[in-house]
């Protein structure tokens, strides 16, 4: 059966076996998930990298104990508005999401940059996300892929950087996303409340406050089209 990236609203397909094999044009990286190198991410994790996020932001978390809620392994989709959000939704996650998380990047900006792409890939165990051309059916295919292993997978559905909001539209990939790897999706909105010195706000607030909240467990039934499902994740987000 051949798959449209972005088709018309129709009723949706049957769901595709998930032992099926996924083939990819585009090369990603496995040693990000190596376990010397997850070792090493968890404990730089929790002995550096969260105290010092905790330190220049007030994380306020509501809603936390939707995560015990969600069938692992899942999609977490949030809104992305600030430099530093896939490090705030680090913090405001249990352990176990963490350990077993990788958080979509983009491929031209962040890994277009080789310091940058080391970087992501070490601390966050992050991979290529392409926003156009037919790399996006790549990048669909090794998330399906990575959520059939069991990993938790991080995406921000606008598909674009909106500082302080507002939230963009959806891209319609999530949708194609959702309905093909049947993961259930965690929404998650993040309100900045006082801009921190990464937003170049240092004074007289240097500590930037933030609040994560995180929504009820998105389950999409059998019925509707890829349009009425992005629609409704985007809502989910905004409810959140």
């Amino acid at each position: 059966m051949v798959l449209r990236l972005v088709p018309p609203p129709f009723r949706r397909p049957a769901r595709p076996d998930p032992a099926a094999p996924l083939k990819s044009r585009r090369t990603f990286s496995r040693w990000p998930r190596s376990w010397p190198v997850r070792w090493f991410r968890q404990a730089f994790m929790v002995t550096c990298l969260l105290p010092l996020l905790r330190l220049a932001y007030k994380i306020e978390v509501t809603g936390s104990e939707r995560f015990e809620q969600a069938a692992l392994p899942c999609l977490i989709i949030s809104n992305h508005n600030m430099h530093l959000d896939w490090g705030i939704l680090l913090a405001a996650m249990p352990g176990r999401f963490r350990r077993r998380l990788m958080v979509a990047a983009a491929a031209t900006d962040i890994f277009g940059n080789p310091v940058r792409r080391f970087g992501v890939q070490v601390m966050g165990n992050a991979f290529p996300f392409d926003k156009e051309g037919s790399g996006i059916r790549d990048s669909l295919e090794f998330v399906t892929a990575r959520l059939q292993d069991g990993w938790n997978v991080l995406l921000f559905p606008e598909g674009k950087l909106t500082v302080a909001g507002p939230m963009a539209p959806f891209k319609q990939g999530i949708g194609w996303l959702v309905v093909h790897s049947g993961a259930e999706v965690v929404p998650i909105r993040i309100d900045i409340i006082r801009p921190g010195g990464y937003e170049g706000k240092w004074w007289p607030h240097p500590r930037g406050r933030v609040r994560v909240s995180i929504g009820e467990p998105v389950q999409p039934g059998p019925e509707g089209s890829y349009a009425e499902l992005v629609e409704s994740l985007e809502r989910s987000v905004i409810e959140a």
